[in-house]
């Protein structure tokens, strides 16, 4: 599996220019992604500060190339079906998540728990990429393509412990998380420092009140992680005992498929070793 930790795409190609055309596309894209349903061209301008024209004309362009779908009835525009095919090609290029949805349906059953797969894009960002729900009468649903920050959560402590940011990018970063109960940053810190012990990190309550998540990455060739796997549950029904129980067996999971899907290189094999190997034998949701 290609890696999207370390380097982004931005880092290694030479800086130019932005194309105002592509960032009011990408901008339209993702405002129409995020909304329950179809909405006026003038509605799309208005919210994001576009020129009434030039957003006609991209909105126009989109529809021509079915990333958008116009409704003739309402004049109303939504997301188009080109936006799954543009999707489907671009999760079969960063590896073969069949291997990933076992392994969820798996603990979600083992554990009565949701499980999610969270994918790293950019040093920011992480999108929901695979989900199992667990076979209880209480769940919690979440679409693939959510995207999250980076650091949220117990998935974000698990990145920052091996994405080699700095110290003041990890502040500025875990200062505009919105959260329902954050712990202070030295805190977090902390909690980073102890995923490189543990293998796996806790969130209670934190990211939103009343859920617990527990969280584990895979870490490429190099050392980075680029994908975390999430338990997420009830935080009354997640003792501690339990916790620890999942966190071991996350670390297990992602071990494997860090061997079956990234490989190894001598860095990689020192930090999984250090990250599983030292784990117990036997968490806007991550």
């Amino acid at each position: 599996m290609p890696r999207t930790g370390g380097k982004t795409s931005a880092e290694r190609m030479p800086a130019g220019k932005p194309v105002g055309a592509v960032l009011s596309a990408l901008a339209i894209l993702r405002y129409l992604g995020a909304q329950g349903s179809a909405v006026p061209g003038a509605q799309v301008a208005r919210s994001l500060n576009l020129n009434p024209s030039t957003c006609f004309n991209v909105l126009k362009t989109l529809v021509a190339e079915r990333l958008v779908h116009f409704d003739e009835a309402g004049k109303t525009y939504r997301l188009g079906l080109g936006m799954i095919e543009l999707a489907g090609n671009a999760l079969e290029q960063v590896g073969s998540l069949r291997q990933v949805h076992p392994e969820l349906e798996r603990l979600a059953a083992a554990w009565r728990v949701s499980m999610t797969a969270w994918l790293r894009v950019s040093d920011t960002r992480v999108v929901l990429v695979d989900r199992a729900q667990a076979p209880s009468t209480i769940q919690i649903h979440m679409r693939v393509g959510h995207r999250l920050p980076l650091l949220v959560g117990a998935l974000g402590r698990c990145m920052a412990a091996y994405s080699g940011l700095s110290e003041d990018e990890l502040r500025r970063q875990y200062a505009e998380i919105r959260q329902d109960h954050p712990v202070a940053f030295e805190q977090f810190l902390k909690e980073v420092a102890e995923v490189r012990e543990t293998g796996f990190a806790v969130d209670r309550d934190g990211f939103e009140r009343g859920i617990t998540t527990v969280s584990s990455v895979v870490l490429d060739a190099d050392g980075y992680p680029y994908l975390a796997l999430s338990a997420i549950g009830l935080t009354a029904q997640c003792g501690g005992d339990t916790v620890a129980s999942i966190g071991a067996e996350l670390c297990a999971t992602t071990r494997r498929l860090g061997a079956t899907l990234s490989g190894t290189s001598a860095r990689g094999r020192s930090l999984q070793s250090r990250h599983h190997e030292e784990a117990q034998a036997t968490h806007g949701h991550l």
